[in-house]
């Protein structure tokens, strides 16, 4: 037999029979098991028999984030529920891990216990397991892993890059139940890598599933060590029907040689974090008193990243490299420089 559910800002399960008029409040809890919504009854058995309900009951459909950062389930057609129906679970997300969306939702009991107090509340952990990905517009989504098609969650927002040269992303959000608004921030722990020349990823630490890919374009193809910043020009899709928001993002880091003569750039990801950025590179003696270094790829392809060296900067800052670089490119002007590049 089926019925008709909802959730209530007290994020209680309200079910109506074809013939109640009004909706029934339900106890218990909501959880997730295999990305799959699981509502957990804590009622009579009496009472279960009553309205035939089960002491657990699974709901099936696909996952959304609402424009309040809400989660929502819009079920589909079964023996138990009408398709199209949403579950709205209000709360927040408090946690994005290499894998994982993690949601928090305070549910209010609807007849306390002997020891407890009247209207307490308690905390339930949703935790979703899919991977994170960019899209086309350059926004962050969670995919949830499902069988065939995943379900797909947008942080419909633009996102930046903290103090410590890691994805943050902050948003607003309104509580259901007291109208109150409140700010929220998230941040990615992951470190960057460059593979193409119009492509940044960022990998997620712990994971080798979930990276953010960005489409970008260089703000300068002449970079400078003594400088030590790369900056790219991005447009961050917001809404359907807007035009993308452009902006300039900054990575930085101190250049340095590998043993191979290769070229890192070594960023500071805060809390002695450290990843260096590893090129090869066509080095060509461009003046007399000028190296530059064309930088390459995993797969030996330009990345359109030029870096040029002084004489005059490597004899006082690495003398040993300076002689070996002479040695090297010799009478031909040019040489190539190779470095592992752990992709």
């Amino acid at each position: 037999m089926k019925n008709s559910f909802a959730v209530n800002s007290d994020n209680q399960l309200l079910f109506r029979t074809s013939s109640a008029k009004t909706p029934t409040p339900i106890g218990g809890h909501f959880s997730v098991e295999d990305n799959q919504l699981v509502y957990y009854i804590n009622e009579s058995d009496s009472w279960r028999r009553e309205y035939n309900l089960p002491s657990k009951m699974r709901f099936s459909g696909r996952w959304e984030l609402n424009s309040n950062y809400d989660l929502e389930l819009i079920l589909t057609e079964s023996e138990t529920q009408y398709a199209g129906e949403r579950l709205i679970i209000h709360g927040r997300i408090i946690s994005v891990e290499n894998n994982y969306l993690v949601f928090e939702a305070i549910t209010k009991k609807l007849e306390p216990s002997l020891e407890d107090e009247p209207g307490l509340y308690s905390f339930q952990l949703i935790k979703l397991l899919g991977t994170w990905q960019a899209d086309e517009n350059n926004q962050l989504t969670f995919l949830v892993k499902k069988d065939t098609v995943s379900d797909v969650l947008t942080l419909q927002g633009a996102w930046q890059i903290n103090q410590n040269q890691k994805i943050a992303y902050s948003y607003e959000r309104r509580d259901f139940a007291s109208g109150l608004k409140s700010s929220e921030k998230l941040e990615f722990d992951g470190f960057w890598e460059i593979g193409e020349s119009d492509k940044l990823r960022y990998i997620l630490s712990g994971s080798s599933i979930s990276y953010f890919d960005f489409r970008l374009q260089l703000e300068s193809k002449n970079l400078y060590p003594a400088k030590g910043i790369i900056k790219y020009r991005i447009g961050i899709g917001l809404k359907a029907m807007e035009r993308p928001k452009e902006k300039i993002i900054s990575l930085f880091g101190t250049w340095k040689f590998s043993r191979a003569l290769g070229l890192l750039f070594e960023m500071d990801y805060g809390e002695g974090s450290l990843h260096a950025l590893e090129f090869g590179a066509e080095v060509v003696l461009s003046s007399k008193d000028k190296f530059t270094f064309r930088l390459k790829n995993q797969h030996n392809q330009p990345l359109g990243l030029s870096l040029t060296f002084t004489h005059k900067f490597l004899k006082s800052h690495d003398a040993e490299v300076f002689i070996r670089l002479e040695e090297l490119i010799g009478k031909e002007g040019r040489a190539e420089v190779r470095a592992h590049i752990p992709f």
